[in-house]
């Protein structure tokens, strides 16, 4: 007589138990992996954005010294007309050919140390008119703080007519008394949390006009 024997081929509750507890520490690790490599991404993503900012910045800013343009503006008191073109060490203000908003007409610019506990550069902008901008622009321009964090110097190059091989970097430039415009401007960025510096040197393309003089009244 044949018999047939049965065979238990199922788990039992403590394999059961067991896999499961494997299943929850692998699917805890792969969370935690997938958390840090989110995490790190972000991080990532943002340090690209935020330098991304910081060069679209530049450029621009170079940009508008590069179109930098011998403006002419008269001065009643005086019955004179000067180029319009003022810079120190920490600021600098001039009128140039380019805009952000790529509009039409002059746009009279200035840069400053932001007095903000952290740093940066105070940016304004309006449309440059016959008079001087100087007025406007420190009582009616909108002004934008960027690049927070750094401090900011500026140098103006100076080439003699005569002898080309005679060039200086000069911490200020009065377009009044010089009547012309600098060969360069060079802008120096420096932050804490950076340790090489930020350089920028623009040519001013409209250097070749600093022959120009006053109209005479």
């Amino acid at each position: 007589m044949l018999t047939h024997r049965s065979s238990n081929t199922g788990f039992t509750l403590l394999e059961l138990l067991i896999a499961l507890t494997l299943s929850t520490l692998v699917m805890l690790l792969l969370a935690m992996g997938m958390h840090s490599v989110l995490k790190e991404w972000t991080l990532s993503s943002n340090r690209l954005d935020e330098s991304l900012d910081k060069v679209l910045v530049l450029l621009q800013i170079e940009r508008a010294l590069d179109g930098a343009f011998p403006h002419l503006y008269k001065d009643r008191d005086e019955n004179k007309s000067y180029i319009f073109f003022e810079g120190d060490e920490k600021q600098i203000a001039w009128v140039s050919t380019v805009s952000p908003g790529r509009l039409p007409g002059l746009t009279a610019w200035q840069l400053l140390s932001s007095d903000d506990d952290e740093g940066g550069i105070e940016i304004r902008i309006i449309p440059a008119f016959a008079s001087d901008p100087t007025e406007l622009l420190e009582e009616h321009a909108a002004a934008i703080t960027v690049l927070k964090g750094y401090n900011a110097d500026f140098e103006y190059l100076y080439v003699d007519e005569k002898i080309q091989e005679d060039t200086e970097w000069l911490t200020e430039w009065e377009g009044k008394e010089r009547q012309g415009l600098p060969n360069a401007v060079r802008m120096r960025l420096e932050s804490e949390d950076d340790d090489e510096p930020l350089e920028v040197i623009a040519v001013i393309q409209a250097h070749q006009h600093q022959k120009i003089r006053p109209v005479k009244p």
